[in-house]
């Protein structure tokens, strides 16, 4: 018997896009802006998303075409956009262009300025914000996949760490409850998927290698629980199988366990933390289907995963962001045998139900 609870939808408002391969980002005034992507010539356009009234705007052009980049919101609001990929659109992970490329939203005036050039062109690289404001990005480099840079807002400069013990791309990048960041997975170079994980140190610049993974795994997600352990879901293994096994990682013991299976194995899905402690994981390719409307729950007091609500729309490579007020916007994605995806939705987490928000528009 299917014990998924009832799903309830509104719609509202158009996002002006369709797109995936983007980037969305929690801005200070609580709206949402999202980034690039592939799709319907929309790699250099910005929209943003009024929680308030669901509807969608065009905000300015970027000054580059890119997509798998980085967004990142600042402290002092502002959002700083790094690297991806540019040029007319190939198969996932061939591009003919990869950017060094940043520039920087000014959320008061939607306008677009330049900054400093990264040292070396990423894509599918990751960017974390550290507890003083500075930006850590990883990877994500064919040329030096083991490297990573800081940014630093107040001077507009990026600064080289030390190198990671394992060069990586299709990694996840988490900032632990101290400021530090674990580094799980993902490919080296010669396109190795590797199950090692590895803790920058900030304070020192330093890199450490800490307990490997169970699993060998890329396009997995990586969540940093209430309790300061960070569940790993997903992804592919070495053998591009789809994997539904979880873990934790304990940072006391720089270690990792077994957690409950996901309900099905996925990759290119989201994972999200609710208000509650749980974990929404949608979409994504599955078992089932290349693209998935399936989403799920992890209850970490248990270790647990149940299923929630689908969505109405198959997505993967989409993005989800957790609103101010708890929900999460679900947005973009492949649909349909590579289509993009065309309407954007909303889960309610607080009722465990998806509702529709806002059909996009074709151009």
């Amino acid at each position: 018997m299917d014990n998924k609870p009832t799903c309830k939808w509104s719609e509202t408002g158009h996002l002006n896009n369709p797109r995936l391969y983007h980037a969305a980002s929690l801005l200070l005034d609580r709206n949402v802006l999202v980034t690039g992507g592939e799709g319907y010539d929309v790699c250099s356009t910005a929209e943003l998303y009024d929680p308030i009234s669901r509807n969608w705007t065009k905000s300015y052009d970027m000054r580059y075409c890119r997509w798998f980049h980085t967004a990142t919101t600042l402290k002092n609001g502002k959002v700083l956009i790094a690297g991806g990929a540019a040029g007319e659109p190939e198969p996932l992970g061939n591009v003919k262009y990869v950017l060094n490329q940043a520039e920087m939203y000014e959320t008061s005036t939607g306008y677009w300025f330049h900054t400093t050039s990264m040292n070396i062109e990423r894509y599918f690289h990751t960017a974390s914000i550290l507890q003083n404001g500075n930006v850590l990005v990883v990877g994500g480099s064919d040329d030096a996949p083991n490297s990573a840079e800081v940014y630093e807002p107040e001077m507009e400069t990026w600064i080289n760490t030390t190198d990671m013990h394992y060069g990586r791309k299709w990694h996840t990048a988490t900032v632990l409850k101290n400021g530090q960041v674990l580094v799980t997975g993902g490919h080296d170079l010669p396109f190795n998927t590797i199950n090692s994980a590895e803790i920058y140190d900030p304070s020192t610049d330093t890199w450490k290698v800490v307990g490997s993974m169970n699993y060998k795994r890329y396009f997995h997600t990586a969540t940093l629980l209430t309790n300061g352990k960070v569940l790993v879901a997903g992804g592919l293994d070495n053998d591009d199988n789809m994997v539904n096994s979880t873990e934790l990682f304990d940072p006391s013991t720089e270690s990792w366990t077994i957690t409950g299976n996901m309900t099905q194995g996925r990759y290119l899905h989201t994972a999200s933390l609710l208000k509650s402690g749980k974990v929404l994981v949608s979409g994504g390719s599955s078992f089932t289907s290349d693209f998935s409307t399936d989403a799920e729950l992890y209850d970490f007091s248990i270790g647990v995963w149940t299923n929630t609500s689908s969505m109405n729309y198959q997505r993967a490579s989409h993005t989800a962001t957790v609103l101010a007020d708890g929900n999460v916007l679900v947005i973009g994605g492949n649909y349909d045998d590579h289509m993009t995806a065309i309407t954007p939705e909303l889960y309610n987490s607080s009722m465990d139900i998806y509702m529709s928000t806002n059909n996009m528009n074709l151009k």
